[in-house]
């Protein structure tokens, strides 16, 4: 089949929470179609999408991993996303390039965190979505508990299949075929009809007249329902067995859209893009891979035109020429060539040299740039640096390397405590990261709690303090006295410097050397050696020698008077506080806000969100370095959090002693 006939393309994502089943569905999926020669497995490592070791060893999908198919006449272009939170930020930028999506949803146990985090992101992303209900073969099955919970969520989730339990296990019946057979059936099916009648007005008045709704009209209204998202059909099956597995083909082919019939692509200036073959082209790099021998993979989603081999392209976000060389198809872990592709295709270009994901490729002539995509912020750092000295920089050119295939992961430095942190959105993503490193490249890092960026400040004025330097004893000497106020400001504001000299007691020339000395000074507090912020400070006064005064002695002169005024002002720690977001299942809610608190944090309120619990806190840093873990722990991986710095506060006096006790012990140690 032709990549050049979009009609008969459908683009879409695997998504759902860890563990509910993606990749088994999209093993069956292939195994249905004819793809594959057997249903590749998670549990034993024959599947063909978790190709990775670290997955492998795992036994959970990490990346991103895209699979190219044909059938039923379908050109099919799936991405089996990750579902633990760790690296859910990869799916939700899956989601902002495809067409359409498979929800798969626990039907032993129900829906997760992660499912309603993914959720969301289709909502942002705007694009229909079917659910499939999975491990119908299961003794805890709970399709009609299952289908409330997704309704709590705020999806109109809707059967399209009857699951009837028989003497040899569970008997699937497909709603949109026929005529239901038993009570059950008969009562999905009438909710079926009326769910669809409620979407349209036109078949709404015919339902009400007549009661019911012919097949084809009950079919197009289904359709044109998925499309504006006003339902989302659930398919039930097992994943495991293939078990309506080829529901779900025939599901991806009449419910999912092709790229004409998506909601349309924008371009930066909110115009919609066609999706035709011969329009200008168009595509988004939506991931990057760098394999160790085969160089990086730009993985692209071709939004308009027609991709070819060996054309230059423009990179409208780096404003820079590129130059294509083969078109690669998609398959897991393995490629094909093509030499042509179009709307609504997912490829793979080799070896560009300025192109991240994220940016737009397109025609230099009469080119379309499209906007950023949003890509999620790490919650959790890390310090991180070489295990062995010697390979330093081997070590951070091979992080910058792991960081531009996964740009979730944030490498930098903090300039506050001079250490390089690695930021991502969880532990074990960051400790995945570690393992890649090591396995790809030969190099060991360690990673280890970042330090907490404290500030010291003053709580009252300190007026007219003197500072004096005085070597005068034949010869050219040094001598400056500069007179300072030291006022508190408020939280944010920094150090700032004021020359209120009058009458030339310290000559212009020399009044910056003061402030330099003041700024010096500020680096390292008097309490635990941390800098001083918030702080004004006002040079009123001083005195000069016509031979002896130079920039060195006012600058010293300074640095003492700023010292003896911060410790006259009655010096005090300050600790980052975040702002949090928790969301739990509401059975977590009491122990999660109990262990919030005892991190000294202050629970602002709580709103539900479908059927979960979001608590908005505000939480010291310090209480949050591990939280991860923690929320792990309590919430048998159900949690998830989100946070962001807010402001500095002022450390209670119990926990600013123990911190200034740690910081005297640990200078000792260096000295």
């Amino acid at each position: 089949m032709s990549d050049q006939d979009p009609t008969r393309t459908r683009c879409f994502a695997l998504i759902g929470h860890a563990g509910d089943g993606k990749t088994s569905l999209a093993e069956s999926l292939l195994f249905e179609a004819g793809v594959t020669s057997e249903r590749g497995r998670v549990e034993d490592g024959s599947s063909c999408l978790d190709s990775s070791a670290e997955e492998r060893t795992r036994k959970h999908t990490l990346a991103s991993s895209a699979y190219s198919f044909e059938a039923a006449g379908v050109d099919a272009h799936l991405i089996d996303t990750p579902g633990d939170p760790n690296f859910q930020g990869d799916s939700q930028i899956v989601v902002q390039a495809v067409d359409g999506a498979i929800l798969v949803v626990d039907g032993a146990h129900g829906p997760k965190v992660g499912t309603e985090t993914i959720w969301r992101a289709t909502e942002r992303a705007g694009i229909p979505t079917v659910a499939f209900v999975n491990h119908v073969d299961q003794e805890r099955f709970d399709l009609d508990a299952t289908v409330a919970s997704l309704q709590a969520m705020g999806l109109n989730a809707v059967p399209i299949v009857a699951a009837t339990a028989t003497g040899g296990g569970t008997e699937l019946l497909d709603l949109l075929a026929g005529p239901p057979t038993t009570e059950a059936a008969r009562a999905a099916h009438a909710n079926l009809v009326e769910a669809v009648a409620e979407t349209d007005d036109e078949l709404l008045e015919r339902y009400l007249e007549d009661g019911a709704l012919e097949v084809d009209d009950l079919n197009r209204g289904l359709i044109a329902a998925t499309r504006t998202r006003s339902i989302v059909p659930v398919l039930v099956g097992s994943a495991r067995t293939g078990v309506g597995v080829a529901g779900v083909l025939s599901a991806i082919e009449t419910l999912l859209p092709s790229p004409y019939e998506a909601r349309p692509f924008r371009d930066a200036n909110g115009a919609e893009i066609e999706a035709l073959a011969d329009a200008p082209f168009a595509a988004r790099v939506f991931k990057t891979v760098i394999d160790r021998y085969a160089g990086k993979l730009s993985l692209i989603r071709v939004v308009s035109g027609t991709a070819k081999e060996g054309s230059t392209l423009w990179n409208a976000t780096t404003e820079t020429k590129e130059r294509v060389g083969k078109l690669i198809r998609l398959a897991g872990a393995d490629h094909r060539e093509l030499a042509e592709a179009g709307p609504g295709a997912l490829l793979a270009f080799a070896k560009l040299k300025d192109t991240h994901t994220g940016d737009t490729l397109t025609t230099e002539k009469d080119g379309i740039a499209l906007p950023a995509i949003t890509i999620p912020h790490g919650v959790l750092s890390y310090a991180v640096s070489a295990a062995n000295k010697a390979d330093e920089d081997k070590v951070f050119a091979s992080l910058a390397k792991v960081v531009e295939e996964d740009p979730v992961l944030a490498l930098g430095r903090d300039a506050a405590t001079g250490e390089f942190l690695l930021t991502g959105m969880g532990e074990l993503q960051l400790r995945v990261t570690a393992e890649r490193l090591k396995r790809l490249y030969d190099v060991d890092i360690l990673l280890q709690t970042p330090k907490v960026p404290y500030r010291e400040t003053l709580t009252r004025p300190a007026e007219r303090v003197e500072g004096k330097l005085k070597k005068q004893s034949g010869g050219k000497g040094m001598f400056g006295v500069c007179t300072l106020t030291l006022e508190p400001l408020p939280r944010g504001s920094g150090l700032s410097f004021s020359d209120e000299i009058v009458g030339g007691a310290i000559p212009r020339n020399l009044i910056p050397a003061v402030e330099k000395g003041c700024r010096e000074a500020a680096l390292a507090g008097p309490l635990a050696g941390y800098p001083v912020v918030d702080v004004c400070v006002r040079c009123t006064d001083g005195k000069h020698h016509a031979v002896d005064s130079n920039e060195m002695a006012f600058k010293l002169a300074g640095s003492f008077a700023f010292r003896q005024a911060m410790a006259q002002g009655k010096p005090t720690l300050l600790e980052p506080v975040m702002t949090v977001e928790v969301t739990v299942p509401d059975v977590h809610l009491g122990d999660v806000m109990g262990d919030l608190s005892s991190r000294r944090g202050r629970v602002q309120g709580t709103e539900s969100r479908g059927s979960s619990q979001v608590i908005k806190a505000e939480v010291p840093m310090a209480e949050m370095l591990e939280y991860a873990s923690a929320l792990t722990s309590l919430t048998g991986g159900k949690g998830a959090y989100h946070m962001e710095f807010s402001e500095y506060q002022e450390v209670p006096a119990q926990a600013r002693d123990q911190i200034i006790a740690d910081a005297n012990t640990a200078a000792e140690a260096e000295a």
